[in-house]
């Protein structure tokens, strides 16, 4: 079976967290699983950030489902990360 090329994909250390994203954007390929993962369709996707297309969003996908552990290993660090900021508001009392 050939290798996927993911042209629409990159991973630069000084973008994101060194994340994979879409090209030319900010926009993580997690970011794109999630809203697949929350029901929308890749033309929701697109609507949602104007700046992808179609095409990126398959190959965001693409790469997400053939990356798997990388890119659930960035959602719970994610979440992580959410639970420690809620924590840390929580205890800065009034």
């Amino acid at each position: 079976m050939p290798k996927l090329d993911y042209r629409n994909i990159e991973i630069d250390s000084e973008r994101c967290g060194g994340q994979p994203v879409v090209v030319g954007t900010r926009i993580r390929v997690a970011t794109v699983l999630t809203c697949y993962r929350h029901g929308m369709s890749v033309e929701e996707i697109t609507q949602q950030y104007p700046s992808l297309k179609p095409a990126d969003v398959h190959d965001a996908l693409a790469y997400a489902y053939d990356h798997i552990a990388e890119i659930e290993r960035a959602l719970a660090d994610d979440d992580e990360l959410v639970a420690k900021q809620k924590l840390r508001q929580g205890n800065a009392g009034p």
